[in-house]
């Protein structure tokens, strides 16, 4: 069934078109108008049935109250606004709007530290000054950035590559080896304990084509490969490929697995309010401790975590996760005798 939110996408679209007094807007046009908006917005959909209440809604609401005549022309019926200056847009702002955007400009305040978002500032000053707004919140909401991480002065050009859907020559290094050559098709800049990576399809070796994930700490340098083309993601989204992990690690052709661990109070009562995965959910509870399942690819950043409550939880199953949380445990020891 298409969707039918985003009713101010819609309203927007709907508009432009009635304002328009070099055209004829009928039925099937205004139609047509909403679905690229919406295409264009989330890729979502709409019929016609809720266009023509949005028409009547636009009409009857106290706020828009908008003028729209209704001609007929045929056997058809075309629209427009019998005051071609009127707009929607003109229309000043309710206290329940102002109050909203005070609240999303203070937010956003807190981003424009970040690399990319730098231009933040100037539209702040012009919100601020129009709309007489405090947009600085100081410490009143914190966010983990880490403004001298080393790599992000390469933000601004792998974002620029993803958006521009251009492919990078990523010159980089693991910890202890030499620097590598690769070529990469950027889909995403992601965060993950207060550190960003780049993910994307890995062709340097066109026989063998993998999403790859690169942290920015460790690229020496991007640039842009001009001779070859883009190769779009193959599936429906990035955020898919990272589904059925804790972190960024994605071990390939490893099934997904069921992980049964006992977590003992407090840690339980912490690891219920803040989920480890979506698909956390418990099995038994009782004044001792809560038996939480996962289904999952357990990977090092799970194992991490799971060490992180290593004196109240208890891996059950599967067994080599236990095993491997063991061996690690041992190795904890050993190094802090």
């Amino acid at each position: 069934m298409p969707k039918t939110k985003n009713p101010l996408i819609r309203y927007l679209a709907l508009d432009k078109c009635l304002r328009d007094t070099r055209k004829k807007y009928y039925i099937r046009d205004l139609l047509e108008a909403c679905q690229k908006a919406l295409q264009d917005y989330d890729g979502s959909s709409v019929e016609e049935r809720t266009i023509r209440q949005d028409l009547q809604d636009m009409q009857r609401s106290s706020f828009y109250a908008a003028p729209i005549e209704r001609h007929i022309d045929g056997h058809s019926a075309c629209y427009r606004y019998s005051d071609p200056d009127f707009s929607i847009r003109n229309l000043p702002m309710s206290q329940a709007e102002m109050d909203l955007l005070t609240d999303t400009i203070q937010m956003l305040h807190r981003f424009s530290g970040l690399p990319k978002f730098e231009w933040m500032n100037e539209v702040f000053v012009r919100f601020e000054n129009a709309f007489q707004i405090k947009g600085d919140v100081g410490t009143a909401v914190c966010f983990a950035q880490n403004d001298r991480l080393i790599g992000l002065e390469l933000f601004n050009r792998i974002f620029d590559a993803i958006i521009s859907k251009k492919v990078l020559v990523v010159i980089y290094a693991k910890y202890g080896c030499d620097t590598k050559k690769h070529i990469v098709h950027p889909y995403q800049l992601k965060q993950y304990n207060n550190r960003w990576f780049l993910v994307g399809l890995e062709t340097t070796n066109n026989e063998f084509k993998k999403i790859n994930v690169f942290p920015l700490d460790r690229i020496k340098n991007v640039s842009v490969e001009i001779n070859s083309a883009y190769q779009e993601y193959m599936g429906s989204c990035i955020d898919d490929y990272f589904r059925n992990v804790v972190g960024v690690t994605v071990l390939e052709n490893q099934p997904v697995e069921l992980v049964r661990v006992k977590f003992y109070h407090p840690a339980a009562d912490y690891v219920y309010t803040k989920p480890i995965h979506h698909s956390q959910g418990v099995i038994k509870s009782n004044e001792s401790y809560y038996l939480m399942e996962f289904e999952i690819i357990p990977n090092y950043e799970f194992e991490t975590i799971l060490l992180g409550y290593a004196d109240q939880c208890e891996v059950l199953e599967p067994l080599s996760l236990r095993e491997h949380i063991r061996k690690r445990a041992l190795k904890i020891i050993e190094n802090n005798k």
